[in-house]
């Protein structure tokens, strides 16, 4: 949430020695949080590809979105890091599908019209039957582990997730993870499949007994950081985020989540921190970053630093939807002479 929520309904406005901009700028800077507090009307996409071993393919990953019928939404190819991100797409139900010579075609169904505005991947490529010698063994331990019946209720819920049927889908999955409680795949998957019905005690369930079984298997800590931000349990998320960091230092989206927690909890200072550790690891970091570290830094009252990365916000985004209130933001920053002040400097 923006700092600008606290501006309109603190009496002890962030620009409180000028008038003009606490009328003006302060109500330009709510609409911007309604804007983002309503939800975007788009979702950027980002993931990972790996093979089943763990390991990165440098080239030959093509990853597409499409809608149920078949039609290209999006489409491009991982770069060397496996790693992809798309901007601007719209939110409602689509179709994942990652190729790569040699490996089994990854297909999931995606419902971006629930949640978040970013929504984060990582998906795992297996060697196809057909090729000799690219048999490896599996990332996840609890891949290995479980028995053929469980993977066997993995695979028919994968397939019925792709029709959409997603109560037989949850049917499987159950079964998968009867048969065996650690398959940590099957329960991550089980989790996001509650999430979308709105049941977050069994998510969340799910996803702590993924992290207890396989805990070198990151995708539950994602994924449940994500899910207790956006339920504002920021002290819950923040452990379980640090954890993911620790496991996967190089993944960015940990340190988005990270500040988006930390400024939960009004440590503005650490959520700086993360969301420039982004900019640092990310080869394309969101653009709205730009303004979560404008809106911390204005909770900083570093209003210098808060211009500049408003500015490079409009830059990116010359025509974005928040491009035109972020202008008239800085409009009225220069006018009420808060720039470049000796307490702006110190921050």
């Amino acid at each position: 949430m923006l700092a600008s929520l606290i501006l309109c309904r603190s009496r002890n406005l962030l620009w409180s020695s000028w008038a003009y901009v606490r009328m003006l700028g302060g109500f330009a800077l709510c609409l911007l949080l309604a804007d983002i507090a309503l939800g975007q009307q788009t979702v950027r996409l980002e993931g990972k590809v790996r093979t089943d071993a763990g390991a990165t393919l440098k080239s030959g990953v093509n990853v597409r979105i499409e809608t149920d019928e078949g039609q290209l939404v999006a489409e491009q190819p991982a770069n060397s890091e496996g790693s992809f991100h798309f901007e601007g797409l719209p939110k409602q139900q689509c179709r994942l599908v990652v190729t790569a010579d040699g490996f089994e075609t990854h297909q999931e169904s995606l419902d971006l019209g629930y949640g978040a505005t970013m929504v984060v991947r990582w998906i795992t490529l297996r060697p196809s039957p057909k090729s000799a010698g690219q048999a490896a063994p599996s990332g996840p331990r609890s891949d290995t582990l479980a028995p053929k019946g469980a993977k066997k209720e993995y695979e028919i819920a994968a397939n019925d997730l792709l029709r959409k049927d997603l109560d037989r889908a949850q049917a499987h999955l159950e079964k998968a993870v009867k048969e065996y409680p650690c398959y940590a795949r099957a329960q991550t998957d089980l989790a996001a499949l509650l999430e979308q019905k709105q049941d977050l005690a069994g998510a969340e369930a799910a996803l702590k007994k993924a992290r207890g079984c396989d805990p070198d298997y990151i995708d539950p800590y994602i994924v449940l950081g994500q899910m207790l931000n956006s339920q504002k349990r920021f002290s819950d998320a923040a452990p379980v985020l640090e954890e993911g960091v620790r496991r996967s230092p190089a993944s960015w989206q940990f340190y988005y989540q990270l500040g988006v927690a930390y400024y939960g909890l009004n440590q503005y200072n650490k959520a700086a921190d993360e969301y420039n550790k982004v900019n640092e690891l990310s080869p394309s970091p969101p653009t709205e970053l730009h303004v979560k570290l404008a809106d911390v830094y204005l909770r900083e009252k570093a209003y210098d630093k808060a211009y500049a990365q408003m500015d490079q916000y409009v830059k990116a985004e010359p025509n974005g939807r928040f491009a035109p209130k972020i202008k008239h933001i800085m409009q009225e920053m220069k006018a009420a002479g808060i720039l470049n002040r000796p307490e702006a400097a110190k921050q």
